[in-house]
């Protein structure tokens, strides 16, 4: 539909009778943003997963949109059966129940649907790194090919573009819904669609902060993470059986002390609240919240020497 001169694609896209329609806008300055710095075009993606940990919990949903080289939009769902019970916290997060995943296919062929869906292009998702955790732990476990896209992270790219602006000037923070709310976007939250096409917008929008001769240079300095075939090494992703409990202690939020061989504290116990058990480029690491710093770190397991369920007694979580 033609206004004032600019097309502007509306994004009705079909998902699945359990899960509503996106309504959300991609304009033609958000694509020339992207494009910018994306030629050859991008995709950004978001799952819904029954937990935060890719060692334990499984995916429920992937949805994704592409802009391609020639400005055209395409998009991809689908609703997948993790072959577990959804937790009811997890459903009370996404509105994805058990019902509606029953008859819906396992993980590989929609996981090598959505590979033949990216390709090469590059992958943009807000807090990529848990979200990318997945689809390793899934390509790896379907013996899939890992292709040559680089990922981005829309959360880095503006903290990166906002940190040094007037508070008048910048969001209260970086989660995707206080910046849909600061850039006047209206959202479903934790709906897969939704939430990937926000994560695109705001990388747009980041994109559109910097000097346009500097972009593709720029947004790989501020909002690059690594390649998906840094990961090909199936062996370095296997959890050793003598790290099973810190993935279940992260799954219950179990709070623990670990003697990490590393840091300030080297080989003493230092109490963490454990997030997840993620993969990173160098192997998996635990990600959690070392609470003598109170902030959150990458612990890598196999510098992990020793745990236990923590006694102190003024640990809080």
């Amino acid at each position: 539909m033609l206004r004032t001169g600019q097309l502007i694609f509306n994004l009705m896209v079909q998902m699945s009778s359990n899960r509503p329609n996106s309504s959300i806008k991609i304009t033609n300055l958000d694509k020339e943003r992207l494009l910018s710095a994306f030629p050859k075009g991008v995709v950004a993606f978001d799952l819904e997963m029954t937990g935060l940990s890719a060692v334990v919990d499984k995916v429920i949903e992937i949805a994704a949109i592409k802009i391609d080289a020639d400005q055209s939009v395409s998009t991809f769902h689908e609703l997948i059966n993790p072959l577990i019970e959804i937790p009811e916290q997890s459903i009370q997060y996404h509105n994805i129940t058990n019902d509606m995943v029953r008859m819906k296919p396992t993980l590989k062929k929609p996981l090598q649907d959505f590979h033949d869906f990216f390709g090469n292009l590059p992958l943009i998702a807000h807090n990529a790194l848990f979200d990318a955790s997945f689809i390793i732990k899934g390509l790896h476990e379907h013996n899939l090919s890992f292709s040559r896209s680089d990922i981005f992270d829309s959360c880095k790219m503006s903290r990166a573009v906002y940190k040094k602006r007037k508070k008048e000037e910048s969001p209260e923070n970086f989660r995707l819904s206080t910046l849909a709310k600061f850039y006047n976007l209206d959202f479903t939250h934790h709906q897969a669609l939704d939430d990937a096409i926000i994560g695109l917008k705001v990388m747009a929008n980041c994109i559109g902060e910097l000097p346009s001769e500097k972009r593709p240079s720029k947004v790989k300095e501020l909002g690059f993470l690594f390649k998906l075939n840094s990961f090909q090494k199936r062996e370095e992703y296997i959890l050793p059986r003598k790290y099973r409990p810190i993935a279940e202690y992260a799954s219950k939020k179990t709070l623990i002390d670990i003697a990490y061989q590393g840091g300030s504290l080297k080989g003493q116990f230092r109490p963490v609240r454990p997030v997840a058990v993620l993969p990173m480029p160098q192997g998996l690491a635990l990600y959690a919240e070392c609470l003598n710093s109170k902030t959150y770190k990458y612990f890598k397991l196999k510098k992990i020497k020793d745990f236990k369920i923590t006694d102190n007694k003024e640990a809080k979580c």
